[in-house]
């Protein structure tokens, strides 16, 4: 159901832009808006053409040079990926944003076509792949700055098992460059300590998760997740890494959540994790001020309805006539 609605959201928008585009033909940012919801419905090829369409109007316009670099390495045509960053590297590493996007366009194909991660492919996609990475392993001392052939080639390097001391340097690299997919990063971390380098404990590794990546996170893992998080009082991220704890069936230590619950009182952040991080405390028989002040402030805003039990838990200690 879930997905329905996120398919009907997507082609309500691509209609919409189907008119701006039709109203604006001048403006790149409709044709990019097109591209982005494209990729967004795996329709990748379309998705490329509009990026192509947003360029031809715009050749500057950086946000569709990155979206056709994305949707080529989604289409697979890595080579091409490399050569057009290698083209327009300096309008894409001046700005942050542009850098960000880039790693995370790119690095989310890891997780979303399973290209990578499966070893079982047809042979013509064997060969085909063969030659690309044999093409790109020529350019690796010609581009050694290039951001799209050593995500590449980190993809690569993963799924075929190598190890040297390029590969292992080329993961830490990679490793720590702001806007890299949770799971592929969390991919490195788990090759990385197979290759003996121990960077679960790396807080700077850590901070850089907006979600809980994988089902094999430990809980200690999880709690350094999350504790990062708390340490940058960052809401959004926080919410959302004990969402995905919760659909792992992961532990937050009852100290972290406390935090947690602490942080949004002060900060007036209604998220309902928050509402159920206090439901949480309160069943292990953790009630204090924070807390009942937390769960109070939730039903004044009508945002839900305390229960029987919990409603007795605040009379019992004073919270609540």
């Amino acid at each position: 159901m879930e997905k329905r609605q996120d398919n009907n959201e997507i082609e309500r928008r691509i209609l919409k832009y189907e008119q701006y585009v039709k109203e604006h033909p001048k403006k790149a940012y409709g044709y990019y808006c097109l591209g982005r919801l494209h990729m967004m419905d795996g329709k990748y090829k379309l998705a490329e053409e509009y990026f192509k369409k947003s360029l031809a109007v715009d050749g500057n316009y950086t946000f569709s040079i990155i979206g056709l670099i994305e949707a080529c390495v989604f289409r697979r045509k890595f080579l091409k990926a490399v050569y057009l960053f290698s083209k327009n590297r300096q309008k894409i590493i001046d700005k942050y944003i542009y850098r960000v996007k880039l790693v995370r366009g790119v690095s989310s194909f890891y997780s979303k076509s399973g290209f990578f991660r499966t070893e079982a492919k047809d042979f013509l996609s064997q060969l085909s792949l063969k030659n690309s990475i044999r093409s790109i392993k020529k350019l690796v001392d010609s581009e050694a700055n290039n951001i799209v052939l050593k995500l590449i080639l980190c993809m690569y390097y993963l799924n075929f098992g190598e190890k040297s001391f390029y590969i292992i340097q080329l993961f830490k690299t990679c490793i720590y460059w702001d806007g890299l997919e949770d799971s592929f990063r969390w991919a490195l971390i788990r090759r990385l300590s197979e290759f003996g380098e121990k960077l679960y404990y790396d807080a700077n590794i850590a901070r850089k998760f907006a979600t809980v990546p994988d089902a094999s996170c430990t809980d200690e893992y999880v709690d350094l997740i999350f504790s990062s998080a708390l340490d940058r009082e960052k809401g959004g991220r926080m919410a959302d890494i004990y969402r995905t704890a919760e659909k792992y069936n992961k532990n937050i230590s009852p100290r972290l959540i406390w935090r947690y619950v602490k942080w949004s009182n002060e900060n007036s952040f209604y998220d309902p994790s928050v509402y159920d991080c206090c439901k949480k405390l309160v069943d292990m028989g953790w009630m204090d001020s924070v807390v009942a002040d937390t769960m109070l402030k939730f039903r004044e805003r009508n945002a839900v309805k305390l229960g029987d039990e919990t409603e007795r838990a605040l009379r019992l200690f004073g919270y609540m006539d």
